[in-house]
């Protein structure tokens, strides 16, 4: 025989929720699955929807909420619980805003400026990327090309005049292509083209002088250069003392192109490590400085009021309403009262 609604009613007003494990697992896993934040509740995207989750969890355990206006109370709990956890990181944003010193640029922006500096020009300078990549190709090539094993043996052959002569003419044309694809335009202290229009005589005097200087730090551009100059007139060595300078001679070029390209190798890998280090820094930074808020402190004041306010009001009406219906209140007829005290409730709290 099916009971009659007013003795279900009844029956539910004294309950006093979930007395059995069993019933108490039920009830665990419908914590989630009831009211209006069960499918999407209105939390931010760097907000954790699990913890949420959870915490709506753990009240609805504690509260046991039986009917809309209470799972609505146990619902107003938690966002007001959410909404102050939301303060407290904007106010600890704010704070770290203030103490917190600005991510330190790249050390290599200024080891390896990628521009020359503005009274020169606007030209990449020889730490750019792209004079990085074209220098380290441009030197793997011409070693690739000019393999020590290359160099002219046969010194006693009757053909050695010819061999060292398609020797000397390859080599050359090979120095030609690298002086001339050579990224010269971001080494410091080349003289400008414009000069070179103005007073020739002064310009090679200038790019001499450069040159020079480039050789004292093994330079490999100014060592092939000066290297092209030597085996312009080169004739077969006929002695072996003068055989193994120019051996020698070329063993070095080829070691300075190979130091260049290491050089270059680990200048990249800084700047990649710097890079990576800002990119690190600057990111944990704005997290630590990002407010979910408007950042002033008077809104935050009225702010925190206003969530303190209402987390009261929730769970004093909550606790009032479980205690009438704990305590077995008067129902009249069809839980009359218990449903209009339950109308007050809502329309006190919706009110503020």
């Amino acid at each position: 025989m099916v009971a009659s609604p007013e003795v279900c009613r009844m029956n539910g007003a004294k309950s006093k929720g979930a007395v059995t494990e069993r019933g108490k697992a039920i009830a665990s896993r419908n914590a989630t699955k009831h009211g209006l934040l069960a499918e999407k509740p209105p939390i931010l995207v760097s907000e954790d929807l699990e913890t949420f989750q959870g915490l709506m969890q753990n009240l609805v355990d504690q509260y046991q909420p039986t009917g809309a206006v209470e799972w609505h109370l146990v619902q107003t709990i938690a966002m007001c619980i959410q909404r102050q956890n939301r303060l407290w990181v904007a106010e600890a944003a704010i704070g770290n805003a203030q103490l917190l010193p600005p991510v330190a640029k790249p050390s290599t922006d200024e080891t390896y400026p990628l521009l020359k500096p503005t009274e020169q020009d606007e030209r990449w300078s020889v730490f750019h990327p792209h004079n990085l990549r074209r220098e380290r190709k441009l030197l793997t090539w011409f070693i690739e090309r000019n393999q020590r094993e290359h160099f002219p043996t046969e010194r006693r052959s009757r053909y050695f005049a010819d061999i060292w002569k398609d020797w000397i003419e390859s080599t050359l044309q090979d120095l030609n292509q690298f002086k001339n694809e050579y990224p010269t335009d971001g080494i410091p202290g080349k003289p400008g083209d414009t000069l070179a229009l103005i007073d020739q005589e002064q310009f090679s005097s200038r790019y001499l002088s450069w040159l020079r200087d480039l050789c004292k730090m093994q330079h490999p551009f100014a060592e092939c250069w000066f290297y092209g100059i030597t085996l312009k007139n080169a004739a077969p060595p006929k002695t072996k003392g003068l055989w193994d300078y120019y051996a020698q001679t070329h063993t070095t070029i080829l070691e300075t192109c190979q130091k260049r390209i290491e050089q270059i190798e680990q200048i990249e890998q800084k700047i990649q490590q710097e890079r990576d280090r800002y990119q690190s820094e600057l990111i944990a930074r704005q997290a630590l400085t990002a407010s979910p808020i408007p950042q002033s402190i008077a809104l935050l004041s009225r702010y925190e009021s206003h969530i303190a306010k209402q987390l009261e009001q929730a769970i004093r009406q909550l606790q009032n309403l479980q205690k009438e219906r704990q305590h077995g209140g008067s129902m009249g007829s069809f839980g009359q009262n218990s449903d209009r005290h339950a109308a007050s409730a809502t329309a006190s709290f919706t009110s503020q």
